[in-house]
């Protein structure tokens, strides 16, 4: 240790590092002491087999380049731990490395936090030994909780910043988690750049980040390559979440690449604190199930707000656009009573983005109780030509619902388009149920595309703008009970002789 900056070496402390040796203790001892007085830990290469630790507050920890925390294969090794998973406070295993109640953190350097989540993934369905048996019922028995997502979530996290403020992460590696790779938590001014996180593809609740009912959180200029997930917002689940009423909010991601996961932003499905005030600019999303996802069910409640996706590059996606109220419901449900548990989705903007070589240009679906509000677009190049069949996923995970290339919505009360393109292999290209307004101004589709372009069935309003008249065939067709009411106004070509009505009703063009 150098007195005179308080910086501290962890073999001064008696860790070893040579992969074999449990470090726990003199990690946790060094950690200690560099709370107490301020300090910086440098932690230096090797490999650093360890239990569980915790960082206090002001704290500087340094990974080295070639220096790994190499968490220990043995759930003995990890006590007990209060703290939240799936969107409900409960009792499970201690997060992998910690931050707890604490303020002025920096983790910092080359290094990596390995997990080794390969022992824990095994149980997930595999038969677990007594021991562990007995301490997943100890859990079951302290929280009273039903698990509705999995047999076994309650897996450490790999890194948890949990109640604390002003922690700033910089630089390093995470992989391997046993569970969410890194969770922040009833948190405010958490910082993320030029961070790693890596959770192999078959890793069980392998997310790659989920800020969780925290404000003020940052993260740059990082990548993804997550087994679920990869950068998912949260805050809280039901009933429970709806009384702990803590939203994520203030939230930036910039100039991120993913490379790999069920969604590369996902809001959600526990948001029933509120999500609220989010931007994401400047991200690349390759090979992810989803790009930006945002996934709610009656008994959530809660509101989604007030977020900007700009300027985002996509490719190789089932979905770029998901938007979905029925998240594990019948899309085909009956209304019910809006009620607190009611969630609602509103004020979502999307500019800018390029969507290569995907399956369905997008799935919107708010509840026929409580339509989903203000969903614009503005400058999006959607090219949906990939084969569905390209992967055996659902891109809306909503039952009864036939995956089909062109976008979807539904239960919407206003949707506009401004300067978009959509290319798909078969039509329609737009699909609208049930949807309050339709706005389009500027539809782009290849010359070639056959027809209709779009069909809207029960739409109050349709207002079309800017558009070409196609050379023959059908640009609008109207169906349902009602055909409301549809604009035609500022086109090139007279769209109103490519109007299809099939309605009892007349349409006034």
């Amino acid at each position: 240790m150098t007195e005179s900056d308080s910086t501290f070496d962890v073999r001064d402390f008696g860790a070893v590092g040579d992969g074999e040796t449990r470090d726990t203790d003199a990690l946790q001892q060094a950690l200690d002491e560099c709370a107490a007085r301020s300090g910086r830990l440098v932690v230096p290469p090797g490999e650093y087999l360890t239990g569980p630790l915790t960082i206090g507050s002001d704290t500087t920890l340094e990974l080295q380049t070639g220096a790994t925390l190499q968490f220990v294969q043995d759930h003995e090794a990890f006590p007990a731990y209060e703290g939240r998973w799936e969107g409900w406070d409960q009792t499970g295993f201690h997060p992998c490395l910690l931050v707890r109640d604490a303020e002025n953190v920096k983790i910092t350097g080359r290094g990596t936090v390995d997990g080794q989540g390969d022992y824990w993934w095994a149980f997930y369905e595999a038969e677990k030994p007594d021991s562990l048996v007995e301490r997943l019922e100890d859990f079951a028995e302290a929280n009273d909780k039903a698990d509705d997502v999995s047999s076994f979530t309650l897996r450490p996290p790999l890194f948890q910043v949990y109640g604390s403020e002003n922690v700033t992460v910089d630089g390093i590696n995470l992989v391997n988690s046993p569970f969410w790779n890194t969770h922040v938590v009833y948190s405010q001014n958490v910082t993320f750049h030029d961070v790693n996180i890596t959770n192999p593809p078959d890793a069980p609740n392998g997310d790659g980040m989920d800020i969780d009912s925290s404000e003020f959180v940052r993260v740059s200029d990082s990548y993804f390559n997550a087994g679920d997930d990869a950068i998912c917002i949260k805050s809280g689940k039901n009933a429970e979440g709806r009384e702990v009423g803590r939203p994520a909010a203030q939230i930036t991601v910039s100039n991120c690449t993913v490379e790999a996961g069920h969604g590369g932003v996902v809001i959600g499905s526990e948001m029933s604190g509120d999500v609220r005030d989010v931007t994401v600019t400047g991200c690349t999303f390759t090979d992810t199930d989803r790009g930006i996802r945002i996934k709610t069910a009656r008994d959530r409640g809660g509101v989604v707000e007030d977020l900007r996706f700009d300027t985002i590059v996509m490719r190789r996606i089932a979905s770029p656009f998901t938007i979905n109220g029925y998240y594990f419901m019948d899309i085909d449900s009956d209304p019910i009573p809006v009620d607190e548990g009611t969630p609602l989705v509103r004020n979502v903007h999307f500019s800018d983005i390029t969507a290569r070589d995907v399956e369905s240009a997008g799935f919107f679906a708010g509840l026929p109780e409580q339509r989903f509000e203000n969903i614009t677009f503005s400058n999006v190049d959607i090219d949906a030509t990939r084969p569905l069949d390209a992967t055996d996923l659902s891109p809306a995970m909503a039952d009864n619902y036939d995956q089909q290339h062109g976008l979807f919505c539904k239960s919407i009360s206003d949707i506009t388009f401004d300067d978009v393109t959509i290319r798909t292999p078969d039509t329609p290209a737009m699909v609208f149920e049930d949807t309050g307004t339709v706005s389009i101004d500027g539809l782009r589709t290849p010359d070639d595309q056959e027809t209709p372009l779009i069909e809207a069935e029960d739409v109050d309003d349709v207002l079309i703008r800017g558009c070409d008249a196609p050379a023959e065939g059908t640009f609008l067709r109207v169906r349902g009970d009602d055909p409301g009411r549809v604009s035609l106004t500022g086109n090139h070509g007279n769209l109103a002789d490519h109007v299809d009505v099939e309605a009892d009703e007349t349409l006034d063009l």
